[in-house]
């Protein structure tokens, strides 16, 4: 159960490490195309990575079989999730996105039941339900205009690609964490998804000609997105999802916005009483989903290989 708290509380950082990617990408974007953010971002992980773990790395077998999965995970994880909700802000609003985010939990859960055969206690559900209630109340501030107003497009099919993207990258994520170390993992997730992502950073403009001319604080912020919201988020994620499944984990999603609005209190910035009682609100779904074990999945027949 110790080991369970430390669990929960890497989620709770990985949740704050994620919700700083969101300023630091926008210090980026003045020097860079998003596509070639993306890139840098997991090009430079990729590679400390390796540099960190390559005995680890290099002393694990590989079938056809996991690069496939690896393939699947840089491809939706990586590659899909980045190309959906970039090119998606091209088309709708912040408050847009961020509600249909807010769904994550719920279309993870339910695609975890469905395809890995994850139990969906009603706890899980309620949690789920609430946590996405607590994200409307601090995107929209508690204003039925907000709401009222919002207007869907094309962007926002876009923004649920992203969110099935993630979800498939967790299922696939959870699939692989009893062969294989988070590390394993997100390595190879980061690989393969880096490769798919090259010719889109290379061709993009403003593109990798624009790093000699640009600002330190495009480049602070590119080495943040791949040093703490890459490297060391996604190997805690990971972790996260082979201890708590796809669709525990997933809660922790809706801790983002809350962790946008604290760093906000620390810069000052002005916020509402509705939107600290959905961040309240949030934190009670999460921990209503946290305070007992994870519920085991159906048990399957045992994988071939033992965990490294």
């Amino acid at each position: 159960m110790a080991n369970n708290k430390l669990i929960y509380l890497l989620m709770v950082l990985v949740s704050f490490f994620w919700g700083g990617t969101f300023n630091a990408a926008g210090f980026a974007l003045a020097d860079f195309h998003p596509l070639t953010i993306a890139f840098l971002r997991f090009a430079v992980a990729t590679a400390i990575l390796f540099l960190l773990y390559y005995r680890e790395l290099i002393s694990t077998p590989l079938t056809l079989k996991d690069w496939l999965s690896f393939f699947l995970l840089g491809l939706t994880g990586i590659f899909g999730y980045n190309a959906f909700f970039l090119y998606a802000m091209q088309y709708t609003s912040p408050v847009n996105a961020s509600l249909i985010v807010a769904a994550n939990p719920i279309v993870t859960a339910l695609m975890a039941t469905l395809l890995l055969k994850e139990k969906l206690t009603s706890r899980l559900a309620w949690g789920a339900f609430l946590s996405m209630f607590g994200v409307v109340l601090v995107i929209s501030k508690g204003s039925w205009q907000v709401i009222s107003s919002l207007e869907f497009n094309f962007g926002d099919i876009l923004t649920l690609g992203s969110v099935i993207s993630w979800s498939l990258y967790a299922i696939i994520g959870k699939t692989v964490s009893d062969i294989f170390s988070p590390v394993v993992i997100t390595f190879y997730g980061f690989l393969t998804g880096t490769l798919i992502l090259l010719p889109f950073g290379i061709f993009s403009k403003p593109g990798l000609e624009a790093i000699p001319s640009a600002g330190w604080t495009a480049i602070a912020a590119v080495l943040y997105l791949a040093l703490i919201g890459s490297l060391l988020a996604f190997i805690w994620w990971n972790k996260g999802v082979a201890v708590l499944g796809a669709s525990r984990s997933s809660i922790f999603i809706n801790l983002i916005p809350v962790a946008t609005i604290i760093i906000s209190l620390f810069m000052h910035e002005p916020i509402t009483p509705v939107q600290v009682a959905g961040c309240v609100l949030v934190i009670g779904a999460v921990m209503l989903t946290t305070d007992r074990q994870p519920a085991p999945a159906v048990e399957q027949e045992p994988v071939g290989r033992s965990e490294n």
